[in-house]
């Protein structure tokens, strides 16, 4: 059977800039991000049902300096529409 790809919806600009504030200063946010990206963001007030945002077995999450670093960015990738990719992993080269 041929895998389709999936493809997320963009995300609003206002809560791409409340989640990447909190991602680059909010050390206990980041530890509930890293573990339920979806549950993070339904706490920013995300409600669109997808698990775009998952990371990869064994990812980490890029440092607060690398995505404070590379903000606009992220930004410009998290309001486009999505693969299944986390574009906040580490080994993303950000």
């Amino acid at each position: 059977m041929e895998k389709k790809e999936q493809f997320a919806p963009a995300l609003h600009p206002q809560l791409v800039h409340k989640l990447l504030d909190h991602l680059q200063s909010d050390d206990a946010f980041r530890e509930r991000f890293q573990d339920s990206p979806e549950g993070a963001l339904r706490e920013l007030g995300y409600v669109d049902p997808w698990n775009c945002m998952q990371l990869s077995s064994g990812a980490q999450l890029a440092s607060k300096e690398q995505i404070k670093n590379q903000r606009e960015k992220l930004a410009a990738s998290l309001t486009a529409v999505q693969d299944m990719v986390c574009c906040m992993e580490a080994q993303q080269g950000l």
